[in-house]
């Protein structure tokens, strides 16, 4: 069910109004069974994996807490472990590694038979397994307690604001919340209304209208579009995944406050970051300092020689890049972060030795930040690595770019400049150059006004799936 959607607009304003008529342990038995019936809408068949996770982590979180010795806890930690990983292995990656296997084979002349398992990929699966996965890691690392309700930390990895693209919540972020009564407070009300709103601004009339018009048609055949627009697209399909995500966190945060809970913000102004690592403390701020935590931290973090710290952080970001999809071009984004990560903690070592560290560095450490990560957007993006590796060469040779060009349309351009202005926002909130409140008090009522008039007036008539929905 998707978010942008009348059925869902209906299906959330029933659980509302139940919701609020009901009593702390009916609320959370009401919450899972609207969680479950959401998940539904997509394929009934796969609950059966979010139980499993459900159950594993939880007896297993349990069976962690209760071992008497470190063994014991190993084990059990290792048995959930390969339980959620098993499932996500089987359903997101086998394909992946059978078609390398295969495509590997074939260079060697081996002849092997062809094997291809018609696996569906269950929405979301990589972020429910994670958060309830986080569950048993934070017990044996000593983080949490175990949580004695099965319910409540059903409702907790189920929570369907948040069930099929994150933000990825720990436990220790929201079960006490499902375990304290909550009130019903206009303000929250009228923030969780303002947050929707403005996640469905960003992602029905920006990142759609950008697929729509220009990202979608050059990206499917790069070679018939020149240079310039190439160029265009690019940006533009950096401006569509973030408008896109970051449009969807903004929803989920936006029901769950309605709801009377909080979530932790997946997106901090991506595109002011002035370099690598401060991109990847911005952008999906969630699955970031996941991968910090159980795969960086674990592996000795900056805690070892430099030489293995700059290890520890290529192969974070290379595992991140596999968590995005069973694709080469996914693995290559990884990849080419950690590159892009390491290369800068060499240059700013160099800098600091040199005392070149100034004010005046920052612009030119940001414009080459943003279009080194617009670069590996189009690994993304692309269907293939050939496709990526066509369409950055044609970025740079004219004469392999196609005759074919994108006008600017005044629509498109102000879906860019609707970037500018939110990234704009986000710097002066930094800097705390920010208008009184009182001012933006009576600014709120037309803000909401206007977001609805230009989301049912200026969304495009092709709706595009959540570009995250297949992660």
């Amino acid at each position: 069910m998707n978010f942008a959607t009348a059925q869902f607009s209906i299906f959330f304003a029933i659980v509302f109004f139940l919701y609020w008529h009901l009593r702390k342990k009916h609320q959370n038995l009401l919450l899972l069974g609207a969680s479950m019936a959401f998940y539904s809408f997509w394929d009934w068949r796969f609950l059966s994996l979010i139980v499993i996770s459900i159950v594993s982590n939880y007896y297993g979180g349990q069976w962690i807490a209760e071992a008497t010795t470190k063994t014991k806890r190993n084990i059990w930690l290792i048995l959930c472990i390969a339980i959620n990983i098993s499932l996500l292995a089987y359903f997101k990656y086998a394909n992946f590694f059978i078609e390398s296997t295969l495509a590997l084979a074939a260079e060697f002349n081996w002849h092997v038979s062809e094997v291809t398992l018609n696996i569906t990929l269950p929405v979301g699966i990589s972020f429910y397994i994670f958060q309830s996965l986080s569950y048993s890691l934070d017990i044996y690392r000593g983080k949490l307690t175990p949580q004695h309700g099965l319910l409540d930390f059903a409702t907790f990895v189920a929570f369907f604001p948040q069930l099929v693209a994150g933000p990825i919540v720990r436990a220790k972020e929201f079960l006490f919340q499902l375990e304290a009564e909550r009130i019903f407070k206009f303000q929250q009300l009228e923030n969780g209304i303002t947050r929707f709103l403005t996640g469905l601004f960003k992602k029905v009339v920006i990142a759609d209208s950008l697929a729509v018009y220009l990202v979608d048609p050059v990206f499917s055949n790069p070679d018939a579009y020149s240079s310039g627009t190439l160029w265009l697209a690019m940006f533009g399909y950096a401006i569509q995944i973030y408008a896109d995500f970051s449009g969807y966190s903004n929803m989920a945060i936006g029901c769950a406050l309605m709801l009377g809970f909080k979530i932790p913000e997946n997106f901090n102004y991506p595109y002011l970051a002035t370099n690598f690592s401060s991109f990847w403390q911005r952008w999906h701020m969630t699955m970031s300092r996941f991968f910090r935590d159980y795969v960086y931290i674990p592996m000795g973090g900056n805690r070892r020689s430099s030489s293995r710290n700059m290890i520890n952080l290529a192969t974070t970001t290379l595992v991140s890049g596999l968590w995005h999809g069973a694709a080469w071009t996914f693995v290559c984004w990884g990849g080419l972060h950690g590159v892009y990560i390491v290369a800068s903690h060499i240059i700013s070592d160099f800098s600091k030795k040199a005392r070149f560290q100034s004010f005046l560095h920052l612009l030119p450490a940001w414009f080459f930040t943003q279009i080194f990560v617009c670069f590996a957007w189009v690994l993304f993006r692309s269907q293939d690595l050939p496709s990526a590796q066509r369409y950055l060469t044609n970025l740079f040779i004219s004469d392999n770019s196609g005759p074919l060009s994108i006008e600017v349309s005044w629509y498109i351009a102000l879906c860019f400049i609707a970037v500018v202005i939110d990234h704009l926002y986000g710097f002066l909130k930094e800097k705390n150059y920010m208008v009184s409140s009182s001012i933006q008090k009576y600014f709120k009522p037309a803000f909401i006004a206007a977001l609805v008039i230009i989301i049912f007036n200026g969304r495009p008539e092709q709706a595009s799936p959540f570009i995250y929905f297949q992660f």
